[in-house]
């Protein structure tokens, strides 16, 4: 009788110590490739030129301000990861997230802004944008590491997929934010092609 209490004893232990080793993979994947990502837009943003900065390349553009604009609108969506309502998930945690790379990373594929999340037509302060964003990130950061990421987040669907989990959700940011760094560059590429056509 002891010997088969201590046999389950131990399985329940094993099984407790494998689920806590693959939340800390997750955990750490996740914490890395955000913080490569924020760190690239952060550079981006800071190494363009201020005359730069506000200047939309060609009509239906973007400035590279106003991208970072609708990055951090689209930040917001930290608040609901944090403090939104949550359940248990009955599936595989992260089953989405490649289909959510899918979408965000096609950049053959062209997708409207949600009204919202529209950039101003105002000019932006380089510093007031990346104190924003710093701002955000850290949030983020701290979801990442404080919350149950396994959770599905209740009463906030992502379109054409439905209720996600806070993991994937992080995906969505992560994934959103790669597909507006690769804008960004396209909008300096076009920006420099102008400024030799005129030097």
């Amino acid at each position: 009788q002891r010997d088969f209490c201590q046999s389950v004893l131990n399985n329940f232990k094993r099984y407790v110590e494998k689920k806590n080793n693959k939340r800390e993979i997750m955990i750490t994947e996740i914490s890395v490739e955000f913080g490569k990502t924020s760190d690239e837009l952060n550079q981006l943003i800071v190494s363009t030129n201020e005359d730069h900065f506000n200047e939309i390349p060609f009509e239906g553009s973007w400035s590279v301000a106003q991208v970072g604009d609708h990055l951090l609108k689209s930040y917001g969506l930290v608040e609901a990861l944090s403090e939104g309502q949550v359940k248990k998930t009955e599936r595989l945690p992260g089953v989405e997230i490649e289909k959510v790379k899918n979408i965000f990373l096609d950049f053959d594929a062209k997708y409207k802004s949600a009204e919202t999340l529209l950039p101003t037509n105002e000019p932006i302060e380089k510093e007031k944008l990346l104190s924003g964003l710093q701002k955000r990130m850290s949030q983020i950061k701290e979801v990442i590491q404080t919350k149950d990421l396994t959770e599905t987040c209740v009463g906030l669907p992502f379109k054409g997929i439905g209720e996600l989990t806070r993991m994937e959700w992080l995906y969505v940011i992560l994934y959103h934010t790669q597909r507006h760094i690769h804008q960004m560059k396209n909008i300096l590429k076009s920006l420099q092609k102008i400024v030799n056509k005129e030097s």
